[in-house]
């Protein structure tokens, strides 16, 4: 549903002046540039808030332009939590992030302070809210199998065998994203459901928590063409210095390297790329994303959709 102008103010400062009867929390999800960031400030500064940040990227420290991370000088105008917590070569989870922001969220509420969920990874959204079945251990047998798929043939083999059992899963992954790929076969070959089926799965009924949920609704051509000026944006403000230096810590071939942007920008300064060719393929790959998050978050019932010229 569509909500006219002034509903999101009108109701959020009822909304707020309810916190101290009920815990409660203000998301604001969708896609990738589509301004949940600004938004989300702007409603921090209004109603006494703090965001909690739940992009699966901005969790890794030096990786601040091409993750769009907010810059030092905004974290400074409201609190800002769940940036900046591991290094590009650790782990960092759902059900982790989910127990963390759950934390933040009762400090926040107890400062009687309106806590803020901002960001466009779905998962960590639904893992906070409703929970994700526990995926069961992995047999050492299917864990061989598919290791030993990966050293004789390579990823893209397995990527192919994934299209077979999992199409829809194969769809959502690049054919080198050899982490996700060899985790989403290991998954449904030990037992035939599919990693989106389980982390699709709401332990809980009902939301962990009473929530106000908004989103951005973009046309779809006007959106593209902000992921296009973005593009340029970040490489103008040192993203490709920023991969340089990362490249003098860490693997070119790490998980978080391979992410959107990243991965171009490594195959620019290899001279696999021309400049021209990265940017289309980074703009390219972010609208790709962007259509996946709109799939994701449109099966959330609970949000509303507001027109950007809703929101004065």
């Amino acid at each position: 549903m569509v909500h006219g102008k002034n509903y999101l103010q009108n109701h959020l400062a009822v909304y707020k002046y309810s916190m101290e009867i009920f815990p409660k929390i203000v998301v604001v999800a969708g896609q990738t540039a589509s301004g949940k960031s600004d938004l989300a400030l702007r409603l921090a500064q209004e109603f006494d808030g703090e965001l909690i940040c739940s992009d699966s990227m901005q969790v890794y420290r030096q990786m601040d332009i091409g993750t769009a991370k907010p810059t030092p000088d905004v974290q400074k105008i409201v609190p800002h939590h769940q940036l900046d917590l591991i290094d590009p070569d650790e782990s960092y989870s759902a059900g982790k992030y989910a127990r963390d922001a759950s934390s933040i969220i009762e400090k926040v509420a107890a400062r009687k302070r309106l806590p803020i969920l901002v960001g466009g990874t779905g998962l960590y959204y639904r893992a906070l809210m409703y929970g994700i079945s526990k995926i069961p251990s992995i047999p050492e047998k299917h864990r061989k199998k598919v290791t030993g798929w990966h050293s004789e043939h390579g990823t893209y083999y397995c990527w192919k065998e994934l299209q077979k059992l999992d199409p829809e899963g194969a769809v959502r992954l690049h054919p080198n994203d050899t982490a996700r790929i060899l985790r989403s076969l290991e998954v449904v070959l030990s037992t035939g459901t599919t990693l989106a089926e389980f982390q699709q799965d709401k332990p809980f009924a009902e939301a962990k928590y009473s929530f106000h949920a908004v989103a951005l609704e973009w046309e779809r051509d006007v959106l593209y063409e902000r992921i296009n000026q973005r593009t340029h944006i970040m490489l103008e403000s040192g993203w490709i210095t920023e991969v340089e230096k990362l490249l003098t810590r860490y693997s070119p071939e790490l998980k978080p390297l391979q992410a959107i942007g990243y991965r171009e920008v490594i195959q620019h300064l290899q001279n696999k790329l021309e400049w021209g060719v990265m940017v289309k393929e980074i703009q390219k790959r972010t609208r790709q994303y962007a259509k996946r998050q709109m799939t994701w978050f449109r099966k959330e019932n609970n949000i509303g959709w507001h027109k950007p010229d809703d929101i004065d």
